[in-house]
């Protein structure tokens, strides 16, 4: 669905007029809509690791050089695992043990095998501590989850369930206005909160495999 579907779909269940385009809309209703949109993304996209919302990076190192952006990812990227070239697996281990292992050793170089989340960088995007620093270049794949970017133009496309995002978005606009169609906004949000159990279950069923769990 895109982003002025959704909006149109709320205003319609909040008795307005819709709009043609969202470009320059000065209506502070639509406004408000395309925030709650954008908004309602937000909650929906954290809810679960979307198969729509997977993403690979590609790292290649730099001889001594420990820390590298995952551009593009933001700060709300989730990783779920890193491969290296020849399928080895990099590790995650806690921030505090891989700088504790650097200071030990700061001049040691190898391979690279373990790794850690270290905040942020200038653009806003994930970085990673590696452990040892590389020796040479190496190719890490990284795999995970990122949020799409804010939708803004009238044809910008939803990538997860459109319903869950509709009904949440509904719900805000409902907690400003007072109700809808003489729903309460809490009726609102149960409603969002049941679509989204639902796109999440049928979402999980494609990839049964990583949902079972067993005992270590």
């Amino acid at each position: 669905m895109t982003y002025l579907q959704l909006v149109n779909e709320v205003l319609t269940r909040l008795r307005e007029e819709t709009v043609s385009t969202l470009a320059g809309a000065d209506d502070v209703v639509v406004t408000l809509v395309k925030d709650f949109v954008n908004d309602a993304k937000h909650l929906v996209e954290d809810s679960h690791q979307w198969n729509a919302l997977r993403n690979e990076w590609t790292i290649s190192t730099v001889a001594g050089t420990d820390n590298y952006s995952l551009t593009g990812a933001g700060n709300y990227a989730r990783i779920e695992y890193i491969l290296m070239a020849n399928g080895q697996y990099v590790t995650e281990q806690r921030l505090q043990l891989l700088r504790q292992l650097s200071s030990e050793d700061p001049t040691q170089q190898q391979t690279p095998t373990y790794y850690s989340v270290n905040g942020i960088d200038a653009s806003g995007d994930l970085r990673l501590k590696v452990y040892p620093n590389p020796d040479a270049v190496y190719a890490l794949n990284v795999y995970g989850f990122k949020r799409q970017a804010d939708l803004v133009a009238d044809n910008d496309v939803l990538l997860t369930p459109s319903k869950p995002v509709l009904y949440y978005a509904l719900a805000l606009a409902a907690r400003e206005r007072g109700e809808v169609g003489g729903q309460t906004a809490a009726e609102v949000f149960s409603l969002a909160q049941q679509y989204t159990s639902n796109a999440v279950a049928l979402d999980a069923t494609m990839n049964d495999l990583d949902n079972i769990w067993m005992t270590v």
